[in-house]
């Protein structure tokens, strides 16, 4: 079998509804640049970021607009280098997050927006190389009646907010993502969308034990983190 030549790049084309509108969206809110538009009338451009290229073709009829992010399914995915900065320029530009941030376990942290008809895109930092900033280590026991889990919640501060992420050591589940972390005054709350499980507790005043209540699958138990 003789050898295949090298592929220099991936190009997605997306079908889209209204041509100049999705123009702007990806070059005025998410940097793409030049812009090239062919057809009279127009029904075809093509731009690029960092030198990546991305096409866009305008729909002969609009059933032919399919995109997977009404089901939550990415249409593009998009390695960037840093998800907080992105983050940024995506709330300048007005554009809302439908996603994330979300540390996930293969080690990405992604954010998700969607584009005007739709389309769903993952904008994903790799985080391998990262390292782990863990600033506060947490032991807790959810007694579940039926059974006694040891937990280890890892927190770490992360650009004015906080990241986090859960081991169940007796369930041999290491690094679970949470989703969410919210702390406002001595209240902390966490969500965690993978397992469906959601936890509001309360700091006491020399922050050593953190109290509160473990909801999930439709049950609550309290549940009572000790800093290490």
């Amino acid at each position: 079998m003789s050898q295949r030549p090298r592929v220099r790049a991936v190009t997605p084309d997306l079908i889209v509804s209204d041509l100049q509108r999705s123009i702007d969206f990806y070059c005025n809110k998410l940097g793409f640049i030049e812009p090239n538009v062919w057809g009279e009338p127009p029904c075809f451009a093509m731009m690029n970021r960092d030198g990546f290229d991305l096409m866009l073709s305008l729909a002969e009829a609009p059933s032919h607009v399919r995109p997977n992010g009404p089901v939550g399914v990415w249409d593009i995915f998009l390695s960037i280098t840093d998800v907080t900065a992105e983050m940024a320029a995506l709330e300048a530009s007005g554009v809302p997050i439908a996603k994330g941030p979300t540390d996930t376990f293969y080690g990405m942290r992604e954010i998700e927006v969607l584009d005007p008809d739709g389309y769903r895109l993952c904008l994903a930092q790799n985080l391998e190389n990262e390292p782990q900033r863990i600033a506060e280590i947490w032991d807790g026991i959810l007694d579940l009646g039926t059974a006694r889990l040891r937990l280890v919640l890892k927190l770490a501060p992360s650009n004015d907010r906080l990241t986090g992420r859960l081991d169940s050591l007796d369930q041999n589940a290491r690094d679970l993502v949470i989703d969410r972390i919210v702390r406002q005054g001595s209240t902390l709350r966490f969500e965690m969308t993978a397992i469906g499980a959601l936890y509001t507790g309360t700091f006491s005043d020399d922050e050593k034990t953190l109290t509160g209540e473990w909801t999930q699958g439709g049950k609550t138990w309290p549940l009572v983190f000790r800093r290490v």
